[in-house]
């Protein structure tokens, strides 16, 4: 016979901030593409948050834009997303919002030729992006046309500049070659500014090919830790500067899986330091490149020792659960996450939801990662 069920089998996409059974607060940001990835976020002086993300039909093609969305602080609701370029024949693409020491908000981005622009398009066209830029005077609501930031062709970027304690300003990037080795030749450098992003100079991180994505956090003053992407789907990397991104060492993995995607890093309140990645690796082998299709579920790791182990690991995104080597690929994906602490100290996460169905953004503070102390049972004997 047919069992009595209740349906709630239809997920609702909410735009405000929601509250849900694991103490996590979360919202669905609503947006018009198909195909939405790559978030970036900025807290506003006046306590909204812009979120920002490339939209359209697939990663690559030439309606793929960038759009925004606020989080407004007095309704706890973030607003229809807006297309904010135009660049008829490219692909905009990893979005980064700074907001500069006059309120100017600056959105920089790789713009790449798109396909069929009847260029030979070998493997994914990022050797032929620009960073360019767009501003806005007033909060977000409104954007200036593009111009080219850095006209080094192949130059591409995911965090954001960051402004050290200095003052210094720097920017990882990393630089894309026409090459047959499916980006394993990609070379990560940053650039920095010493007067207020008005001119830049380049400073390569050594023996960086095919890690990408650097994700700098500054522990204490002038001493960074920049957290890497591999190409070869084996770990996160590691490097680090004592002198203010002058000079850095060689990246060495971490403990921590990657599966050759995009990771979120934050420096907490605690001084502990946050990534947010995908808990998952594919290749024992360094220097063989891999592109997994396989991007799970979304975890946050945190580390008490600027990265060296990380004891306290939640999963914040479980996905659909599929976990043997027969149904891995029947997840959904969730990807790309960016990381932001906010005034309050409070971790903001987002991330392209559900094979880029919107982007979905959700806070959490480090106790939530950790465990309170009420929340661990005390050793009974049992276990020994």
């Amino acid at each position: 016979m047919d069992l009595p069920i209740i349906d709630r089998s239809e997920e609702i996409l909410d735009p405000r901030l929601v509250r849900d059974s694991r103490g996590l607060i979360s919202a669905h940001i609503p947006t018009q593409p198909i195909s939405n990835h790559a978030p970036t976020l900025l807290e506003l002086r006046d306590g909204d948050i812009l979120c920002a993300w490339f939209g359209g039909s697939d990663e690559g093609n030439a309606d793929i834009a960038l759009w925004v969305s606020r989080l407004e602080l007095a309704t706890g609701e973030w607003t229809p997303a807006r297309q904010v370029t135009f660049d008829n024949g490219r692909s905009d693409q990893n979005p980064g919002l700074f907001q500069c020491d006059d309120g100017e908000i600056w959105l920089i981005y790789p713009s790449q030729v798109a396909r069929g622009q009847g260029i030979p398009e070998t493997f994914n066209l990022q050797h032929t992006a620009l960073l360019r830029r767009v501003r806005s005077a007033d909060g977000g609501r409104t954007w200036s046309e593009p111009d080219t930031m850095f006209d080094q062709v192949g130059s591409f970027v995911r965090q954001p500049i960051q402004r050290l304690q200095s003052g210094r300003l720097v920017l990882p990037q990393w630089l894309c070659f026409d090459d047959d080795t499916r980006n394993g030749s990609d070379i990560s450098i940053v650039q920095i500014s010493d007067d207020k992003g008005e001119t830049w100079r380049r400073v390569d991180i050594p023996d960086s090919e095919g890690l990408v994505h650097a994700s700098i956090v500054e522990t204490r003053p002038g001493h960074l830790l920049a957290f890497f992407r591999s190409r070869f789907a084996d770990r996160v990397y590691l490097a680090v500067s004592e002198d203010d991104a002058e000079t850095w060492s060689s990246p060495n993995p971490t403990e921590l899986p990657n599966n050759n995607s995009s990771i979120g890093v934050a420096l907490l309140p605690s001084g502990n330091v946050a990534v947010i990645h995908n808990d998952i690796g594919f290749n024992s082998v360094h220097r063989n490149v891999f592109w997994p299709y396989e991007r799970p579920s979304v975890t946050v790791s945190i580390s008490p020792n600027e990265g060296r182990s990380f004891p306290w690991r939640r999963v914040l995104e479980p996905g659909d659960g599929f976990s043997g080597y027969g149904n891995l690929r029947a997840n959904r994906r969730h990807e790309y996450p960016t990381a932001m602490v906010d005034s309050a100290g409070r971790l903001h996460a987002a991330y392209a939801y559900n094979s880029r169905v919107c982007i979905k953004h959700t806070v959490l503070d480090e106790l939530w990662v950790t465990g309170r102390p009420q929340d661990l049972p005390p050793d009974c004997g049992l276990w020994s």
